[in-house]
Order: C-alpha cells, then structure tokens, then sequence
C-alpha cells in the first residue's frame, strides 16, 4: 500500500521548542509516512536576501516553497511564523499551534491571522489547554482541533563530562536551574526576586536561553536588579549551550524552576523531571497538565509564593525524593511515538475525507 505523502514546512533554527519539535516528530513519522521536510528559509534565494536583512527574504518563501511541494502530498506546517503561506497553498492544510499566545497573551493576532485558520483541515494543538483556549475563542473550529502532546528527546542521558568544572562551579553549589527566553511571559524577573530572598548558603541560580524577548530588552533589567542586589556571582546566564551540555545541567540542578506566566507546552518540566531534578512550576496554562502531580506549584504573580516553594523543597531532603519519583513516573505518560501515531491519524483522516469526496 502506497505511503501517505507529507511534506513538512519549518523555519530551521537550531535549539528553539518548535525545532526540537519537528526534529522528534519526524524522527518517528518517517517510518509511517512519504515524509519530505522543507525549509523555505534554506535556500540560496532566502540566504542571500537575508544577508541584507531584507524584507524580500520573506516574500521569497512562497516562491521557494512552491517549487518544493509536491503536488499530491498533505502539506503540515509547524510554525505559526508562516501561516501567512497558507492561502498560497492549494494542497490539504495541517497546522501545528503550538499555543495561542499571539492572540491571548501578545495580542497581536487579529481577525485575519484567525482566518487563517478557516483554511486548514486539521489544527493540531501542543495540549489540551491550547485546544481549550482556542476553542473558548472560536468554537467554530471544533471538528478541526486535536490535541496532540510534545515528549522527551530520546538521546536524553547524562555525559561522563566534569560539567561544573567546565562551568567554573563549585561541588558544593546548590543550582536552582531554569531554561528559557528573556521574554516577559518567562518571567525569569520574579524568579530573580524570590532567589533573592533566599537564605541558603552556596545556592547558584543558572539561566539558560537566549537574550530575546517579545517586550524589548528584558536583560538590561535582570543586570540592573543583579548589581544593585549584589548577586554578581550567584546568577549564571548561558545563552545557548550545547545540547549535552543542558542535558547534564538538568542533572546537576538541585531543583527546576518555570515561573511561567504563559506556557502552550512545558517540555522543560519534563526534562528536568527525566534527569531527576525536583520542580517547581507556575500553576498557570498548559503547566500542570504536563506536570500532573509532580512539582510544586505557585501563583506565577506571587513572588513571595515562589520563595516560599524555594524554601520548603531546599530545605526538604524527603520531599525532594518524593518529587523526582514522581517526575519519573510522570514522564512516561509522553511518547514521540505514540504523539507520531495520533498525527498519523490526523493525516488518514484527512485522506479518507478526500476518497469520500
């Protein structure tokens, strides 16, 4: 029997969510469908463009997408950077949402970005909770939304590497670990705020993820609280690091922090969680339905909150134990493979509805 053909739209950029993503996905679509993964912006026509910082980089993506699709394949895009392709394309439409941030938290989507979404045959949501707040919004794309979880990268073990000699840390530090942008819905600035407060000796907070933010420079107001609290030496910031080495900083943390205030997913709470590290987590969103019942919750808006769940898991060697149990348990309710399959059936959906008609 004949494989579905699928041709896959993605703006490659290395370590972002919604490359891990597509790089998971297809890991295990590949052995279910006629998989072709395109990227409109690795072309010649893109790159050169684009090393002019040229606003007709991105009017060269319909022009180098339609020259890559193929003419009978269900056409999936998984970034929400290019839905504005979407009346362009003549084949089946699947898209991926990954959370409906642009128009719920950032609210710069509008009535047409929403139109978009009358377009396509499926909409796949990150989780149930993106699902449920689109659906809130505009019911009528009941028959259209199917929430379909992320997982956990399968290389996900730590190295042999003496990681905190490499980082220039002490074995007796305590890392409060958090991995992220410096975008406001992180909001890393309350973390920052609660760490300050606490009394522990040798605690270290690390930050990792890159300086961007939807809100304009958010690192500027991170240094200015770091200078004037004197904690010069206690905050550490990696702006990108080699996958192995974040997999083995998951493993050094004492504990994981997501204060969170908007979240379509949370595939850090699950890797933390996979490398034995307790978490604390925002109790907002699409957080606890990834969470389940192991991490600590709090009010995203409470720092006092946040110190108070800092506290009671530093100082709580029974409840730590009780939390990575937990974590590893929790992580097996995800699976690329079983997240592959039900995107599976979202395609043969798609093509039995084509036979009918």
């Amino acid at each position: 029997m004949e494989k579905i053909k699928v041709d896959i739209l993605c703006l490659y950029a290395k370590k972002t969510g919604q490359t891990v993503y597509l790089d998971n996905l297809a890991e295990e679509l590949k052995n279910l469908v006629d998989l072709k993964i395109i990227y409109p912006n690795n072309s010649y026509v893109f790159s050169f463009l684009n090393r002019f910082n040229s606003p007709l980089a991105i009017k060269s993506l319909p022009f180098v997408v339609k020259k890559r699709i193929r003419k009978d394949s269900i056409v999936h895009i998984v970034n929400q950077e290019i839905f504005f392709l979407i009346p362009l394309i003549k084949n089946p439409l699947v898209v991926t949402l990954h959370d409906f941030g642009l128009y719920t938290y950032y609210l710069v989507w509008k009535k047409k970005e929403i139109q978009l979404l009358d377009k396509v045959e499926k909409i796949i949501c990150g989780s149930d909770s993106t699902k449920k707040e689109l659906l809130k919004h505009f019911p009528r794309f009941e028959e259209k939304a199917v929430a379909v979880h992320n997982s956990l990268r399968k290389k996900f073990k730590k190295s042999t590497q003496d990681l905190r000699k490499k980082f220039n840390l002490k074995p007796t530090d305590r890392i409060i670990l958090f991995v992220g942008s410096d975008d406001s819905k992180k909001n890393f600035l309350s973390l920052l705020k609660a760490f300050s407060e606490l009394k522990q000796d040798n605690l270290i907070l690390a930050k990792v993820g890159l300086p961007w933010s939807f809100n304009g420079n958010q690192r500027k107001n991170f240094a200015e609280f770091i200078l004037k609290n004197n904690l010069e030496e206690k905050v550490k910031f990696f702006d990108s690091l080699p996958t192995q080495d974040l997999i083995d900083l998951y493993f050094e943390a004492e504990v994981y922090v997501q204060p969170s205030h908007y979240e379509g997913f949370g595939l850090t709470l699950l890797e933390a969680m996979a490398s034995g590290t307790p978490v604390i987590s925002a109790d907002n969103t699409s957080l606890p339905e990834v969470a389940g019942n192991a991490a600590l919750f709090f009010n995203s808006k409470n720092e006092k909150e946040l110190k108070e769940k800092l506290e009671e898991i530093l100082n709580n060697k029974n409840l730590q134990k009780e939390l990575i149990q937990k974590g590893f348990e929790n992580v097996k309710r995800f699976s690329w493979k079983d997240s592959a399959e039900k995107v599976f059936g979202v395609y043969k959906k798609i093509k039995r509805k084509e036979k009918e008609d």
